[in-house]
């Protein structure tokens, strides 16, 4: 049976209606304005960082990071998108575009791959229609992620093999 090992809940800014989830040694310097496009997918990676999409410009996103010692069995709704991220720091931590982490860096399970999974709620028109109803406008709970991480299997820890 598969377990979380370690979990982050954090307020992450969201402009440009993106966000990012980096190796928590990332250099701030060309971001946010070299991150990519990312042109109707759900993220894009670019180089030790994922950048994710949301469906609202301009809010701060409930954002939960999830570290599992295994494959998570999937979530209840919501349509997952998944890749591959190298963190050679054994740690990430959120964006906030264009201002830079968000909180302290979450530890992983060492430097190496990880599959991450994220699971996007909320948002879409329904969201952004509340967002410009609300006087002032509302810049909190129209949008929830999970991102999950864990290991991936051919990325093993460097002793790995000499035992």
């Amino acid at each position: 049976m598969t377990t979380v090992v370690r979990m982050s809940e954090q307020l992450v800014g969201v402009e440009r209606g993106q966000f990012a989830l980096c190796d928590a040694t990332a250099p701030f310097d060309g971001r946010p304005w070299g991150l990519p496009a990312l042109e109707g997918r759900q993220f894009a990676v670019n180089g030790s960082g994922v950048t994710v999409a949301s469906t609202v410009a301009m809010h701060d996103a409930d954002v939960r990071l999830e570290l599992w010692d295994a494959p998570p069995p999937p979530e209840s709704g919501g349509a997952p998108a998944e890749c591959v991220l190298g963190v050679p720091s054994g740690a990430v931590t959120a964006w906030a575009v264009p201002h830079g982490p968000v909180g302290e860096p979450m530890a992983l399970d060492g430097p190496g791959s990880y599959a991450v999974r994220v699971y996007r709620y909320g948002g879409g028109p329904e969201a952004r229609a509340r967002q410009e109803a609300a006087d002032p406008p509302l810049f909190t709970g129209l949008e929830r992620f999970v991102i999950q991480l864990w290991r991936c299997p051919s990325s093993g820890r460097p002793d790995e093999g000499q035992r």
